[in-house]
């Protein structure tokens, strides 16, 4: 048979906003979460294998870690946060990829009187 000719697909860019947003709703853990996150550039980015090797530098985790070694205890987020703030239930790097931006950042969680203090420490 033949092979048909795929046309480019149509689709709408993926733009960064920025801003501000908070949700206020009870938790069943009663944790608060909180996240920051800024602008990379998107799959085909010079900023797409920094932010990766980035990402697993600071790597993370919760407080909370059944087993030994290779559960990121090591890592830069598990060993300035998790292990100096006795409040910080998590604390873990991000990346997410689009065709055109994306963003990296540091999300976490705490106990609700916490929140203050755990957005200055991932900031």
């Amino acid at each position: 048979g033949s092979l048909k000719q795929e046309t480019k697909s149509q689709y709408i860019p993926s733009t960064y906003h920025g801003g501000m947003h908070t949700f206020e709703t009870a938790t069943i853990d009663g944790m608060t979460r909180v996240g920051i996150g800024l602008e990379v550039g998107g799959w085909h980015s010079d900023d797409l294998v920094p932010g990766c090797v980035l990402q697993t530098l600071l790597g993370g985790g919760s407080s909370f870690s059944a087993g030994g070694p290779g559960k990121g205890m090591y890592s830069r987020l598990y060993r300035q946060v998790l292990n100096r703030y006795y409040w910080a239930d998590a604390a873990e790097a991000f990346t997410m990829f689009h065709h055109e931006s994306g963003l990296i950042g540091i999300s976490g969680s705490s106990k609700g009187d916490k929140s203050r203090d755990l957005a200055r420490v991932i900031t």
